[in-house]
């Protein structure tokens, strides 16, 4: 028992990432009212991702374009994948105050140094998706984002990494509302999602006998083997062999641990 745990524990797979990046260059007009939350024109705002064969999302970033509004406080911003999953980029953030704001670019990144500022004033730059209302003592959202998005969205979680090892390729929406009468604003050069995705690998002992396995989608793959990161990678020589929508590659164990990569070629 003790040898299975230690073998498991020094085997690893991983795949290369591919980056892409999509844009809606159109302009997202926030509109304000009397009775908000007030959706955006247009509601949702949305771009289609293709491209991706049998790969997974391992991360995503979002940029918005000339960002311009009265009281950016008031925007907040909910961002929905092909299959449901939902994070809040922004709410409640930008100053507590009237910090009016001109043509910003935000980028939001889970990798980010820091969250958007609650207090002061907004500015360009990039940051974690970030729920004001949080810090400000609240469990969730005081409202809900309007149909059609998704029912159940004001306890959505303020990270990126929701959308992680899902199928990045499909129609991804933007819901803009702002939720307190009195000013408006844009976000004039739209936004952009940049998905970077690599091909899931599986990893299993079987009794002297290990199986790496990936989707048969991606055909265009090499498996690489090494003894650690920084030393030698070599290409694996055994056939793949195709069953049940996977490759699976059979690999005796010669008593020394292991590492994958599956290489993808365009």
């Amino acid at each position: 028992m003790c040898l299975t745990i230690f073998v498991f524990l020094l085997l690893a797979a991983r795949s290369s990432a591919a980056s892409l990046t999509f844009s809606n260059a159109s302009p997202i007009v926030i509109n304000d009212s009397l009775a908000p939350p007030v959706a955006a024109a247009p509601y949702p705002s949305s771009l289609t991702v293709t491209g991706f064969v049998g790969q997974v999302v391992s991360k995503i970033t979002v940029g918005l374009y000339g960002f311009t509004h009265g009281f950016p406080s008031d925007v907040d911003i909910l961002l929905v994948g092909p299959q449901g999953q939902m994070t809040i980029l922004t709410a409640n953030a930008g100053g507590q105050n009237r910090y009016s704001v001109t043509n910003l670019t935000l980028t939001f990144d889970d990798a980010a140094v820091s969250t958007l500022p609650i207090y002061t004033r907004l500015a360009s730059g990039t940051f974690k998706p970030t729920d004001g209302y949080a810090a400000l003592g609240y469990p969730n959202l005081p409202f809900e984002f309007p149909s059609p998005a998704p029912a159940g969205n004001s306890n959505s979680p303020t990270a990126l990494s929701v959308f992680r090892n899902s199928d990045p390729n499909g129609t991804w929406k933007l819901f803009v509302v702002d939720d307190v009468s009195g000013d408006g604003g844009t976000i004039a050069g739209g936004w952009s999602l940049t998905v970077s995705a690599a091909v899931p690998l599986q990893i299993a002992r079987i009794q002297t006998n290990i199986i790496v396995s990936w989707p048969a989608a991606a055909t265009n793959g090499t498996l690489q083997t090494a003894t650690g990161l920084s030393t030698q990678w070599n290409n694996v020589m055994n056939t793949p062999v195709s069953n049940s929508g996977h490759f699976y590659v059979t690999n005796a164990m010669n008593g020394a641990s292991k590492f994958y990569r599956l290489i993808q070629t365009p």
